[in-house]
């Protein structure tokens, strides 16, 4: 007679299965609401009721997949911040080696999903030819009336995956994920009823025009955040080549902050480009790579300006090849277009593309507009050893925040020898060069990295701080010196350099502001935190995870002291409005139809 499992072998199985899930609670931050563990064990018993009713009943087999999957939701959380959802798997050919980024997050911790199923494989497999549970079926309403508990819950309301993980729990936001992925949604976008600000920004007048006839050379630096400015760290300066551009002949913003979706560096290029807010969890560049957009580069090539991109990828990358052509460049440089002599991580090295598209520049007409990607300050941030300059303590070595502060440290030395390289070719001082962060390199959603962080900086490191680039332009041999504290986001610079560079596009519509002539800073923040928060010159507020208004974190921008959730409301609202305007005229733009016609309380 073949050996039988016990009982207690089954609830020892799901016992443990439930304990790992809360262990990937306890790692995510996730509040531990009653709802969210009632409704773990009752998905964790539903999983083994149907294996013993309709499977063949191997709960090892079960337990093993319920570990394996909690194993990879947690390296994928500790790499993106969020869980696994089939819209972004689809999308991991394009965000480069991830197998490199495994190692910072397989500790002991990980280990701890994983780690029983060789010696309960060796015990399970000795003991038995086949284990099997007493020959009795789950009695079917019982059955039912689980089934019904754990789905009727988060089918009540539409929530989005991440609100269903942090009301329902894991299992809920996966098996939600397949049924959103599968089970097309109604996108029938309209313009919001009350559009507070998205608006139609008219440039002001101060600065206007000042960088006139120059040359326009825009980078676009590859997870550059706004702590390195004037940062020191054991007695060594991280970025002093951007250090000196910030000193001289600039004009700063030091409270400037990313706004993209999953697309990352071409969601950054995307809003920056065209004043819309990105898709979320859609890359832009994807869904709408052959839509013509009225883009920074379009805009520029109808006033006289040679418009040319440059990328130290394969041109297929996230789009670009075809992309481009549609938003307005002349030409387009590739890793196919460039002598590969210097490739490492992500592609080609960036003192290589500086190199070359110098040389590619110093023979255009001008005035021309260029824009550089750079991407040897890619996460994993593993730049070669002999490229490595700093002097790290011991604790800081091959950690994340180490190798990013080196991988910084490189970016920023490439960064001095381009603008050594424009003087050479006598572009530098008849150029504006222009610099933003497209996203941040380092988010406290990793527990190394924040513990880390808030050791360097002194002080709590959150999402204020992570998201927080510098946005810079630089006015070689001018006497223009400015560093403006107002709080801006990507879907501000197209307003900010047109009304720099003195262009007044008619019909452009524009849903951010010109920051040198804003009365009020906003920023409304999406993906790595829920939509409806936002960062404005006074409140910064971030909404819950489980998207309960009454659960937000609110704060005084300055002083840190807590605000009362319902005081954000307004901006609340004005974040979620800014982000169906930007869905509303993608949607209009895709449709070759931009004679959209404007309600009368719509600026």
């Amino acid at each position: 007679m073949p050996n039988q499992w016990s009982r207690w072998q089954v609830f020892l199985f799901i016992a443990a299965s439930i304990a790992k899930i809360i262990l990937l609670y306890v790692e995510t931050g996730v509040p531990l609401h009653f709802a969210v563990l009632v409704s773990t064990l009752a998905w964790t018993l539903l999983f083994y009721l149907l294996f013993a009713s309709f499977f063949r009943q191997d709960y090892f087999l079960l337990y093993c997949i319920v570990s394996i999957a909690s194993f990879i939701d947690f390296l994928y959380f500790q790499n993106f911040g969020s869980f696994p959802s089939i819209k972004q798997i689809i999308l991991l050919p394009q965000v480069g080696k991830l197998g490199a980024n495994i190692k910072y997050f397989t500790n002991l911790y990980s280990l701890t999903f994983v780690a029983d199923l060789i010696p309960v494989g060796f015990f399970v497999f000795r003991k038995r030819k086949s284990l099997s549970l007493k020959n009795k079926k789950t009695p079917l309403p019982f059955l039912f009336l689980i089934t019904l508990f754990v789905i009727v819950p988060f089918t009540a309301e539409p929530l989005k995956a991440p609100f269903v993980f942090n009301r329902y729990g894991i299992y809920a936001y996966h098996l939600y994920d397949i049924f959103t992925s599968v089970i097309p949604s109604n996108d029938n976008t309209s313009l919001p009823k009350e559009v507070e600000n998205p608006k139609i920004t008219s440039t002001g007048h101060k600065y206007f025009g000042i960088a006139e006839g120059r040359n326009i050379i825009v980078i676009q630096m590859e997870a550059m955040q706004n702590f390195l400015v004037g940062f020191h760290y054991a007695g060594q300066e991280i970025t002093p080549n951007l250090n000196n551009i910030v000193r001289s002949h600039s004009i700063y913003f030091d409270n400037y902050y990313q706004q993209v979706g999953c697309g990352n560096t071409a969601d950054a290029e995307f809003i920056t480009n065209l004043s819309l807010h990105a898709i979320g969890d859609e890359v832009a560049y994807e869904k709408y790579g052959d839509v013509d957009f009225d883009a920074l580069p379009y805009l520029l090539k109808q006033k006289g300006y040679y418009t040319v991109a440059f990328h130290g990828n394969v041109g297929w990358f996230w789009n670009r090849e075809k992309v481009y052509s549609h938003i307005g460049f002349d030409d387009f440089f590739s890793l196919e277009d460039f002598e590969q002599d210097e490739v490492f991580g992500m592609g080609l090295s960036d003192r290589s593309l500086f190199k070359q598209s110098a040389a590619i520049l110093s023979r255009l007409k001008q005035p021309f507009f260029a824009f550089l990607v750079t991407l040897s300050s890619h996460t994993p941030f593993a730049i070669p050893e002999e490229l490595q300059k700093l002097s790290l303590p011991e604790e800081l070595q091959n950690t994340m925040v180490g190798n990013y502060l080196q991988a910084e440290h490189y970016a920023d030395a490439a960064l001095g020898y381009f603008i050594e390289l424009l003087k050479e070719y006598g572009l530098y001082e008849n150029s504006l060069i222009v610099l933003y962060g497209d996203h941040a390199g380092l988010y406290p959603y990793n527990r190394e990295v924040k513990e880390i962080m808030t050791q360097v900086l002194g002080k709590e490191y959150t999402y204020k701080e992570a998201f927080n680039i510098p946005l810079v332009f630089h006015f070689p041999g001018s006497d223009i010196q400015l560093k403006s504290h107002v709080v801006g986001g990507q879907i501000d610079f197209l307003p900010t350099i047109m009304n720099i560079v003195g262009l007044r596009p008619e019909h452009k519509i524009f849903l951010g502001q010109d920051l040198l002539n804003a009365e009020h800073g906003f920023a409304a923040l999406r993906y790595r935190v829920p939509e409806g928060s936002f960062i404005d010159d006074h409140r910064i507020f971030i909404v819950s995870n489980d998207g309960v208004l009454e659960h937000s974190t609110a704060y005084d921008y300055i002083s840190g002291e807590e605000l009362d959730f319902y005081s954000c409301l307004d901006g609340y609202k004005t974040a979620i409005q800014q982000i169906e305007a930007s869905k509303y005229f993608m949607s209009k733009y895709a449709q070759s139809d931009m004679t959209v016609e404007l309600p009368e309380h719509f600026p």
